[in-house]
């Protein structure tokens, strides 16, 4: 069974009960020490399970919620998105539309756009560099199997050149032989 946070103690005045605060910290109610858990804390039953724990081993709840706006994983009791800051409760998020007026909502659509378009430009620019290398490599391939070919056919060239004059030489002292007998 998984240990309570209500019963571990701080590690600074040993008194028991701490209060959740993040993922892997809780607070101290009495001197307001930040202990730092070795564990993820379940936001539902505080229960401390092991690190990487998708569910609680105590309650069998999700430790892990997904952002609805950029399905990053986040800690189950985190309020905003650790990479887009979106609120991670569907009623915030709709509230915090529903807030802004439409000019509001149309500034940041603009200024999301703005960004997409640059995380856009330097994932282009990844994937060329990508493709250049993969093609700097494919050329390099190709010059040594031309190199490579190129070698072999001198080789046979001189070969046959070679074995051409032996049969040269060898017609010319047969032609010799005869001619003197």
């Amino acid at each position: 069974m998984a240990e309570l946070l209500t019963n571990v103690l701080c590690s600074n005045c040993k008194a028991a009960g701490l209060e959740l605060e993040t993922e892997s910290s809780a607070m101290c109610r009495y001197c307001g020490t930040v202990n730092q858990i070795k564990g993820v804390i379940c936001p539902h039953c505080e229960a401390i399970n092991p690190l990487g724990a998708e569910t609680c081993e105590a309650c069998h709840q999700s430790l892990i919620r997904r952002c609805q706006n950029c399905n990053t994983p986040n800690w189950a009791g985190a309020e905003l998105c650790i990479r887009c800051q979106a609120p991670l409760d569907t009623i915030s998020a709709l509230g915090a539309r529903y807030r802004t007026d439409t000019a509001g909502r149309l500034r940041a659509q603009r200024h999301d756009a703005a960004s997409i378009k640059a995380k856009e430009a330097v994932d282009s620019e990844r994937r060329m560099a990508e493709f250049n290398a993969i093609e700097q490599r494919r050329q390099q391939h190709l010059n040594q199997a031309t190199e490579t070919r190129n070698g072999q056919q001198r080789l046979w060239i001189a070969v046959l050149i070679v074995l051409g004059f032996v049969v040269i030489a060898a017609v010319v002292i047969g032609l010799a032989l005869v001619a003197t007998h």
